[in-house]
């Protein structure tokens, strides 16, 4: 005589095997893999120094000028003042410098400013990838505008 417990096994089984169409098996859940986010490449210092050539090139194009700043169009009217007040210095030079530090979205490096009979100052500026590309701060842009006596507007 079968036992009541085997009888549930074996119409258990027989139940398995005649709705899934075979034997009943348990197969380990798999975790789907985590992506990490892709950053952008981070820029060295002689690119960081092209994109701010390009930001305070007033003959440059409007919308790239704006694509490198996180207030994009925004700040545009901005830049265009510290560009101005920098051609007023006689001798007035800027230079991206090294290093360059990237901690996840976000990049720092100086900004070397030369005016002939005074000290070299540094500013440290910051840039931030969004959607694939490294865009001066809003923040950055307002320490320029600070060196170059005037308000911050964005």
């Amino acid at each position: 005589m079968i036992k009541i417990k085997s009888r549930a096994v074996a119409a258990f089984s027989l139940a398995a095997v005649v709705f899934a169409g075979g034997v009943a098996s348990v197969t380990p859940a798999v975790a789907a893999p985590i992506a990490a986010p892709v950053h952008a490449a981070a820029p060295g210092a002689g690119e960081l120094q092209s994109k701010l050539q390009l930001v305070l090139d007033p003959n440059g194009s409007r919308a790239a000028r704006a694509n490198e700043l996180e207030a994009g169009e925004a700040g545009i009217p901005l830049v265009d003042q510290v560009g101005g007040v920098m051609a007023t210095v006689p001798g007035f030079q800027w230079q991206a410098i090294d290093p360059v530090n990237v901690q996840g979205d976000t990049l720092t490096h100086n900004l070397q400013i030369n005016v002939p009979g005074f000290d070299a100052m540094y500013i440290e500026l910051k840039w931030k990838e969004i959607d694939g590309t490294w865009k001066l701060t809003r923040e950055s842009e307002c320490t320029i505008a600070y060196y170059a006596n005037l308000p911050c507007t964005v």
